[in-house]
């Protein structure tokens, strides 16, 4: 079994992940690294996770090469964010009247999605959703709780895992 390992850096929202001893730099949450309390808390959650799924954005980048399944992003792919709601923490595929995040952006932060296993299985209410690893952006000093790599990191990143590697944050 391969692991990836996301560890603190000296600053709170700056980190880098271990991959085949190469450390590559990343952001995370403005809050660090912690005990994930609720969903919105910008928190990038300790643990150990499955990687799931990739989306990618077929208009930007050609399909990614990896062994884990991959989704092309639709226009009207949307991620629940909304507690209140049976579909809290899933992909839905058209817009509804919940709190979601729009899959397919104008930005290239989810030019690339890697899903992991964060609050999946089962899904708790209000916990939090959506830890992603996705790309960075010049600008963008920290991410909500994701893990933000630059595009090439990441698809380097996709070459060398697969659905038995574990994401550990430390």
């Amino acid at each position: 079994m391969k692991f990836i390992r996301l560890l603190k850096n000296n600053s709170k929202d700056l980190s880098y992940l271990l991959l085949d001893k190469k450390k590559v730099n990343c952001k995370i949450g403005a809050n660090g690294i912690g005990i994930k309390t609720r969903e919105g808390d910008f928190i990038t959650p300790k643990g150990i996770f499955s990687l799931e799924k990739v989306f990618f954005r077929a208009d930007k980048i050609k399909k990614p090469k990896t062994s884990l399944k991959t989704k092309k992003i639709q226009k009207f792919y949307f991620w629940c964010s909304d507690p209140r709601t049976i579909n809290y923490n899933k992909l839905l595929v058209k817009k509804v009247n919940y709190r979601c995040e729009q899959l397919y952006r104008n930005d290239s932060l989810y030019d690339i999605i890697l899903q992991t296993s964060f609050n999946s299985n089962p899904v708790r209410k209000h916990k939090g959703s959506a830890i992603f690893i996705h790309c960075s952006e010049k600008g963008r000093n920290f991410t909500e709780g994701c893990i933000a790599l630059e595009k090439k990191d990441l698809l380097t990143l996709l070459g060398k895992i697969n659905i038995s590697t574990k994401l550990i944050i430390d």
